[in-house]
C-alpha cells in the first residue's frame, strides 16, 4: 500500500489518511472489546430479547436524531475536528457508565441508556466526519483507500474480539466475569479516549458551506425520494436497513439463550463475518472502482435474502461460521459500494446535510425494524414449533428475508450508476471466475517465490 501513499502528491492529504487509519483502529479495539460483548453484558444482568431491540432501536433513533442536529450545527460551527474531538470524549466516558452503571444497579435499562447516550453523542460528529473524509480522499481512490483502512479495523477489530472471547470464556468457567468485563471496558474506554490523538494531527480543510440559496434543505430530500435517482437509491437502502435490522438484534439473543452458545463459539460465530470482510473489502474495493458501486451493490444485495434465510435452517455451530463467513463476504462489498455511490451522486458541498439526512432515515427504518423484530420475539415464543429452537426465533429471520427479496426485487433495478465505469461482465464473474483466478494469482505468486528461492 506504499505505493498508494505515494502516489498523492499533497503530503497533507498523504498525512490524514494515515492519522484516520490510526483513528480507525483504535475505534475498533473499542468495538471489539466492548461494543461487540454489549449484548451478553446486558443478558449477564438478565435483559431480555425486546429489551435488547428496544436497545438497538432507540439507539437507532437517537442517532437519527443526532445526525439531523449534527448536520446543520457544523455548518455553521465548521470545525469538524473540534467536532469530532469533543463527542469521542462523550463517547469514551460513556463505557465507563455502561460498566459501572450495570454493576451497581444490575438494571439492564441503565446499560441499554448509558449505551444511546454515548451513541448518540458519538453521531453529531457523524455529518461532520464524513464531509471531512470526503474532502480530503481522492475521488479517483476511494475503492482503494476505504478498502485498505476497512481491512485494517477488521484485522484490530478480529484481534480484540477474540481476546476478549477468551477471557470472558475463562472467566465463566471460573464464575469471574464481572472482573474480566470491567478490564474490557476499561480498555474500550481508553482505546476511544486515544484516538483524540491521531484525530488532532490529521489536516482539516477548510469546509466550504453552500450559500443559503443552494442550501439542500430536507424538505427537498425528502420530495427527491421517488422522483431521483438518488432518492430511489435511498429508498432502496432504508427498506434494505429495515428488512435487515428486524433480525439482527435478535442473533446474539438466539446464538446465548436459545442455542445456549458459550463464549467462545458466540466470539467466533460473531468473529467470521468480520474475518472474512477483512479479506474480501481488499477484493470488492478494486472492482468498485473499475465497475462502479452501482454494479457492485445489485450484485452483493442479491445474496443478503439468502443470509437471513440460512440462519432459519442451521443450528450447528460449524454451520454457523460457515455461514457467517460468506456473509462477511458479501457485506463488505454492499457496505463499500453502498457508502462509495453517496459520495459519487451528490456534491461536495452538499456532504454534510445529505449524508446527514441519509444516515437519519437510515437510522430510523433501523429503530423500526429492531422494534418490529423485539415485538416479534414477544409472541414466537408461544407457538410450539419443532424443527425450531427455543422461542421459535427462526420466524422473525425468515420474515426478515421475506421483506429483503421484496425489496430487491422492486427496487434494485429502479436507480443507476452515476459516473461512467467499465462495462460488467455478468454476476458469475463476481462469485466465482474473479475469486478463482485470485486464488490462482496467489498460489502461482507464492509457487514462484518458492522456485526463486531454490
Amino acid at each position: 500500500m506504499k505505493g498508494f501513499f505515494a502516489s498523492i502528491e499533497n503530503k497533507d492529504i498523504q498525512q490524514a489518511l494515515i492519522f484516520s487509519i490510526f483513528d480507525g483502529v483504535l475505534w475498533a479495539l473499542m468495538f471489539g472489546f466492548a461494543e461487540n460483548y454489549l449484548i451478553p453484558f446486558a443478558l449477564f444482568f438478565n435483559a431480555t430479547a425486546f429489551q435488547i431491540s428496544f436497545m438497538q432501536g432507540t439507539m437507532q433513533f437517537g442517532i437519527s436524531i443526532a445526525q439531523l442536529i449534527g448536520a446543520p450545527f457544523i455548518q455553521k460551527f465548521k470545525k469538524r475536528k473540534a467536532l469530532s474531538i469533543t463527542c469521542n470524549i462523550f463517547h469514551a466516558s460513556s463505557f465507563l457508565a455502561i460498566l459501572f452503571g450495570g454493576i451497581f444497579t444490575k438494571n439492564p435499562w441503565v446499560i441499554l441508556i448509558s449505551f444511546m447516550f454515548g451513541a448518540f453523542a458519538n453521531s453529531i460528529a457523524g455529518p461532520g466526519w464524513i464531509s471531512w473524509m470526503n474532502d480530503i480522499v481522492p475521488p479517483d481512490k476511494r475503492g482503494r483507500f476505504w478498502g485498505y483502512r476497512n481491512r485494517i479495523i477488521n484485522f484490530a477489530q478480529f484481534t480484540a474480539i477474540t481476546l476478549a472471547g477468551i477471557l470472558l470464556y475463562l472467566a465463566e468457567i471460573k464464575k469471574n466475569e464481572i472482573l474480566i468485563y470491567i478490564i474490557l471496558f476499561t480498555i474500550a474506554s481508553m482505546a476511544r479516549f486515544s484516538s483524540i490523538v491521531p484525530l488532532s494531527k490529521q489536516y482539516e480543510p477548510d469546509m466550504v458551506v453552500p450559500s443559503g440559496r443552494t442550501d439542500f434543505k430536507f424538505r427537498i430530500f425528502l420530495s427527491r425520494l421517488l422522483f431521483s435517482n438518488f432518492g430511489r437509491f435511498t429508498l432502496f437502502s432504508f427498506i434494505l436497513t429495515f428488512a435487515v435490522n428486524i433480525m439482527a438484534p435478535i442473533i446474539p439473543v438466539f446464538l446465548i439463550q436459545s442455542l445456549h452458545f458459550n463464549y467462545i463459539q458466540y466470539m467466533i460465530i460473531m468473529m467470521s463475518s468480520m474475518v472474512s470482510s477483512f479479506i474480501a473489502v481488499s477484493y470488492w474495493g478494486p472492482l468498485a472502482d473499475r465497475y462502479g458501486n452501482y454494479r457492485i451493490l445489485i450484485v452483493t444485495a442479491l445474496s443478503i435474502p439468502v443470509i437471513a434465510f440460512g440462519w432459519v435452517f442451521f443450528k450447528n455451530f460449524y454451520l454457523l461460521v460457515i455461514w457467517q463467513l460468506f456473509s462477511g463476504f458479501i457485506w463488505s462489498g454492499f457496505n463499500l459500494s453502498n457508502l462509495n455511490y453517496i459520495f459519487d451522486s451528490i456534491r461536495p458541498e452538499n456532504v454534510p446535510k445529505i449524508s446527514a439526512y441519509f444516515q437519519s432515515l437510515n437510522n430510523l427504518c433501523a429503530f423500526t425494524g429492531s422494534m418490529v423484530g423485539g415485538l416479534l420475539s414477544t409472541v414466537t415464543g408461544h407457538f410450539s414449533i419443532g424443527f425450531f429452537a427455543a422461542n421459535n426465533y427462526e420466524i422473525i429471520f425468515l420474515i426478515s428475508g421475506v421483506v429483503r427479496l421484496l425489496c430487491i426485487i422492486i427496487l434494485a433495478k429502479r436507480f443507476v450508476e452515476v459516473r461512467k465505469v467499465a462495462q460488467s461482465p455478468g454476476i458469475r464473474y463476481f462469485y466465482i471466475y474473479q475469486p478463482m483466478f485470485n486464488i490462482i494469482n496467489r498460489f502461482m505468486l507464492i509457487f514462484n517465490r518458492i522456485r526463486g528461492k531454490k
